[in-house]
Order: C-alpha cells, then structure tokens, then sequence
C-alpha cells in the first residue's frame, strides 16, 4: 500500500501548490453554495421532494431491522445504496427518520461536491483550462444540482466512477501499478452495486487496456487485476443479498429492469433539454426550442473540437473521456423511461470532453502563471462564470417551497401504525414510517413491486390488472390500518374491481392534506 500511495502522488506533486488547490477549492466552493442554496429552500429539508429518496432510505432502514431486499420486499436497485446509507439509518432510530432523511440529504450534497474535486484532479495533467472548464461544468451543471438535493442513486455513482477513474489513470494513460489498476476496479465495483450504469465505463476501460496494454502478458496481467477488482467490489455489496434470494435477485434487478414495458415513451426534447442542461435559462427567459437548439448545438461545436484533438493526441484518457460521454448519452436516450436526474450521470464525461475540447496537454507543473493564460481570456471565463453562478442562483430562487408532512402526522397517526403508502418518503419525513411486524405490510417501492410482480409493466402499461400485482396489493390492504394516497398514487397503485371494492368497504377519508401530501383514509371499526 505504501508503494501505491507514492505511486499515486509522485508525478503530480503540483497539486500542493495554493493555486492549484485554490482553483478546484473556489469551484467545490460555487457546487456548494449553489446546492446548499437549493436544499435550504423552504421545506427542502425536511420536506418532500422526490419519490426515490424514500425507497433507498427505506430499505436501509428496513435492513437494520433484519429485513432482507428482494426476499422480504421488493428493491428494482442493486443494494449498494441501501448498505452505503445504513449508518444514517442507524442513527435514525435515535432521533426518528425525518431528521435522519434530513442528514442523508445533506451527505448527498457533500457527496456530489466532491465529485467537482475529483474531476478536477484527474484533469490537472491538461492544465489549468481543463481543470476551470471541467469544474465549473461539474459545479453548475443544473442536472447534477436538481440529483444531490436528495437521496438518489446519480450523486453516488458519479463519485465512486470518478475515485475508480483517478486511481486507473495517470494523466493521460493508465497506471502501470497493478494495484491501483485493481483497487481502481473495485471502486467502479462498488459504483456498479448502486446502478448497473456503471458498466458502461468500465467496458470502455477494459477495451482501452485490450488496445494499449503490451506486451501480451502484462496485458492479461493488468486486465485481470482490473477485473477482479470490479467483480470483488460488486460482489462485497451485492453478493450477500444474491446468496439469500438469487431468483429475486435476478427477477427484481436485472429481469424487471431489462423487460420494462412504461406506459408511454418519455419524449426526445424533454430529455435533450435534460442533458444539455436548459431548464434555467428555459424557466427564466423562455424559448425552450430555441434555448436547447442553440445549447445542443454548442456542446455539438465542442465534441467535434474535442475529436479531432482526441485524433490528434491518441491519448487513452481522451478516447475514454469522448467515448463514455457518447455512450452514456445513448444510454440516456434509448430506453423508454427518463427522468431528470438521470442526465447527471453524463456530467463526469461531459465534463471532460470539454475540457479537452478549450485546452491542452501540459507535460510540466501546474501554476497560476499569466503565460499559461492570456488576461483576456480570463476576463471572459470568470465573466462567464460569473453569469452563470448569478443564473443558477436566480432560477433555484423560483422554485417554491416542498410541504412537509410531519405538522400532520401526530395528530393522525398514532405512533407504532401501520401505516400503507404509494410513497414511502411520506412516512418517512413525517416520522411515521411503519414498523416491522408480522402484521404490518414491507412494501417500500409499489413502483418497483408493480415492475417486478408483472414482469416490468408499470401501473399504466399495465401492471394495474395483473393478478399477482392486484393480490399484493389486496393482502396489504388487509393489513394496514391507515392508507396513505399520494396526488401521483394511480401511477403505483392498481384500481381493479376488488381493490376498489375492499378499499370503499374498509376504508373511510380522514384527512385532505393539500398540494403535494396527498390525501390520508383510516380504517373503518
């Protein structure tokens, strides 16, 4: 480990110099502003935001309680995320799930800030352009802003992609130590156990080494390590939970996800607004055809720059760089599903292709000299920049306050009910995330149970008739003893004849709780 370490720090020994760090710390500086900014907006906290964070942070709770995904609930995720978040889950129990959301939350934005360093360092062999144009995209990049408010798989996967990258990579060409080569492995492992996105980079890492690595031996020698390395860091997570349910497992993460049938194709603009990064300027001024045409266009320009440098250069880190980028992009654009935090899986790769595209290759220090950048230029970035922070800033200040639930839940719910939702977020934030009993149903993602019951049909592909996703649903009914339906329930909740049935019989309204909680129906004595 010792001759690892020096390994890693030995060639770019600048990184110590204060203007070097300065520069990556103002960007992770600006990331966190703006993020923190956004999450301090009110009820974002403690409020809700989203629908997945629940599932995630649910099912980290449910395994300190001994729950197992895929035997004992539904989980259409691999379980990285679950394990990663158990230590917030644990504290939790002491001062109740609002709070330990809460903290989650926070460590989502720390965690997506980092992210903004990483890129930075792996790109300082380029210079100091390629690490400003790399950071800034990373820290005001509005995907990757919208993905860290929250406990969403994005944030998590870009981190560990970026640490595997930054141990695989010695400026522009990979390392020669097998063991950075194989911990680099494991890390993009560990990425692969929180969405099996991660695969696309290590696929373009593996065919590199086939291209670059000679002679023969030493290529099989350092494919391995990388190997072994994904496949150890994968199956430290996930391998526990195959172990204990492998048909699960493999029906839950992989079968549902692979046969997903939605109910109808997210549209093309929508998801090239995502990518590009739009929704600022679109909600703020307008024009979203002409807003993402003229963005869509710009990032064009810029990949086409980066390619021919890239065919110039021949360099293994700007063939991965442009590659990944391409692949995640079709990766964003070919399955029928999107949504918005999906594109902050791009800004990595995005990132660097730019980066490449406005710079060099420097095979010298890094310093913040005025030779290594023109004062004009300058001028211009940091206006840019500045244009942008204010930008970002003013669109986060149009987006409105979260309800938060837990004003309600004292006066409904009883502590210790079983309380059944379409939105486990909800229970969650308003401390009444129901217990474990044998009495008391374990659904944590109705979505995911609707996918993985129905071989993945959603609810309006229709899901909402099939007769295992109707049972389910009935058993749990039976169970509970208060129902709580989200404004979005009809998309993970079936309405067949006998769930309405059973629902009008047993069921009566107790409470109406407003835009964004839903409404709340207790069990008829």
């Amino acid at each position: 480990m010792v001759s690892l370490t020096q390994r890693l720090s030995t060639r770019y020994d600048s990184a110590s110099e204060p203007g070097y760090s300065g520069l990556i710390a103002l960007f992770v500086l600006i990331g966190l502003l703006l993020r923190f900014y956004l999450l301090a907006r009110p009820g974002h906290l403690f409020g809700i935001t989203e629908y997945d964070d629940g599932v995630y942070f649910g099912a980290s709770f449910r395994l300190i309680e001994g729950v197992i995904p895929y035997r004992d609930f539904v989980l259409v995720q691999p379980p990285g995320i679950a394990v990663l978040l158990t230590p917030i889950a644990f504290i939790s129990k002491a001062i109740g799930t609002a709070h330990g959301l809460a903290i989650a939350r926070i460590v989502t934005v720390l965690t997506d800030s980092a992210s903004i360093a990483l890129v930075g360092l792996i790109l300082r062999w380029r210079g100091r352009i390629a690490v400003g144009a790399a950071c800034a995209v990373m820290a005001l990049y509005s995907p990757a802003i919208a993905s860290s408010q929250t406990v969403l798989l994005e944030p998590y996967l870009n981190f560990f992609c970026l640490l595997a990258l930054y141990l695989c990579f010695d400026g522009s060409r990979f390392r020669s130590s097998y063991a950075a080569l194989f911990f680099g492995g494991v890390l993009f492992g560990v990425a692969g156990s929180i969405k099996a996105w991660a695969i696309v980079p290590v696929l373009v890492v593996l065919a590199l080494m086939v291209a670059t690595f000679n002679p023969l031996g030493e290529n099989i020698r350092k494919l391995s390590s990388f190997a072994f390395g994904v496949v150890l860091g994968f199956a430290f997570f996930a391998l526990p939970f195959i172990l204990l349910a492998p048909k699960a497992f493999l029906r839950q993460v992989i079968t549902a996800q692979i046969t997903r049938v939605p109910g109808q194709r997210i549209d093309l603009q929508f998801r090239v607004r995502e990518i590009t990064g739009a929704d600022p300027l679109i909600r703020l001024f307008g024009h979203a055809g002409t807003v993402t045409a003229v963005l869509s266009l710009a990032l064009v320009v810029l990949f086409v720059v980066a390619v021919i440098k890239i065919l110039m250069e021949r360099s293994s880190f700007t063939i991965f760089a442009s590659a990944t980028a391409v692949l995640v992009c079709l990766t964003l654009l070919w399955p029928s599903d999107f949504y918005y935090h999906y594109a902050d899986f791009i800004a990595p790769y995005l990132a660097m292709t730019i980066a490449i595209a406005v710079s060099a290759p420097r095979l010298g220090g890094f310093r913040l000299r005025r030779d290594h950048l023109s004062r004009p230029v300058f001028l211009t970035s940091a206006v840019l920049v500045s244009f942008l922070l204010v930008l970002s800033f003013a669109y986060e200040s149009t987006i409105g306050p979260a309800p938060q639930p837990k004003k309600f839940s004292e006066r409904l719910f009883p502590k210790g009910s079983c309380v059944l939702t379409d939105q486990v977020s909800l229970t969650l934030a308003a401390d009444r995330f129901y217990p474990v009993s044998q009495k008391c149903p374990k659904i944590v993602d109705p979505f995911g149970t609707a996918l993985a019951l129905s071989g993945g049909r959603t609810i309006d592909g229709g899901a909402g008739l099939d007769p295992a996703v109707v049972s389910s649903w009935l058993s749990a009914l039976k169970e509970a003893e208060y129902v709580w339906l989200s404004s979005q329930s009809y998309r993970r909740v079936p309405s067949s004849d006998s769930i309405n049935s059973y629902f009008a019989t047993n069921f009566r309204a107790l409470a109406s709780l407003g835009p964004g909680l839903g409404r709340v129906y207790e069990r008829i004595p």
